[in-house]
């Protein structure tokens, strides 16, 4: 039978990667990062969640970043299930960013002019409710798009958006997600740094954990999704379900796309 205390992706695990980040790491959010400039410190982690379902799952990560004094970026798509203003602001009040997941290129379905017309129509959406300053594509695994695409057509800056979760950062980051339910990336379609080459990995939470504890790299670049973590057996089984589903799907698509 399964020992939930001993499960990776829990919310008890969150709290043991928070724990640590908070006592060896100045962290930062995705706008702290990009208007620091060449002005960072010598060891730091930026952290970014991608708010892919619920919101309320977000809003339970966001306390837990609190009690731990973390100030983490959250992005939110526009559906009806993520986009709810009461917790978007909820999660800024205590301190978190909050951000578009943008996925227009993949929606209009290749469109450019019409994925931006989406875009600037979502970015008022979040205007309304909360203090948009940078975006954060969202995978669309199943479109053949990869909506940064968008950025060769338009500038962020005409739009008045001062950076993008992947375009906006530094090829010497050393980037973790938990996408594929690891963070090795042997799941990963399109969730990653372009142009990074050299990479560090980590197998489960606590393999990323160790790393953090032994301070021997100078940063670290944590991008995870409230989805994922859990807080009882039932809810992990069923989303342990989904991601063993999506990732032999996601293999299929590695052996069939260029």
């Amino acid at each position: 039978m399964l020992n939930f205390h001993n499960l990776d992706f829990t919310h008890d695990k969150y709290r043991q990667l928070c724990s640590a980040i908070s006592d060896k790491y100045t962290f930062f959010t995705m706008h702290e990062y990009v208007i620091a400039g060449d002005n960072l410190p010598e060891k730091f982690v930026l952290i970014r969640h991608d708010v892919d379902k619920l919101a309320r799952n977000a809003l339970e990560t966001a306390n837990i970043g609190k009690e731990y004094g973390i100030k983490a970026t959250y992005y939110f798509r526009t559906h009806k299930k993520e986009f709810v203003p009461e917790i978007i602001q909820k999660i800024e009040k205590m301190g978190h960013e909050v951000g578009y997941h943008y996925e227009v290129l993949s929606t209009a379905k290749g469109d450019h002019e019409k994925a931006i017309k989406l875009f600037e129509s979502d970015v008022q959406k979040f205007r309304k409710i909360c203090n948009l300053k940078t975006i954060c594509m969202h995978g669309a695994i199943l479109s053949k798009y990869d909506n940064r695409e968008l950025w060769k057509f338009y500038n962020l800056e005409d739009l008045g958006i001062l950076g993008e979760a992947y375009l906006s950062t530094g090829e010497n980051l050393n980037y973790f997600t938990d996408t594929g339910r690891s963070w090795n990336s042997k799941n990963n379609l399109r969730d990653f740094i372009p142009g990074k080459k050299e990479r560090i990995f980590a197998e489960k939470t606590d393999d990323l954990i160790e790393l953090i504890e032994k301070c021997e790299i100078s940063n670290f670049y944590i991008s995870a999704h409230p989805d994922r973590w859990k807080s009882n057996i039932v809810n992990w089984s069923l989303f342990w379900i989904y991601d063993f589903i999506l990732n032999s799907g996601k293999k299929i698509l590695m052996a069939v796309r260029p």
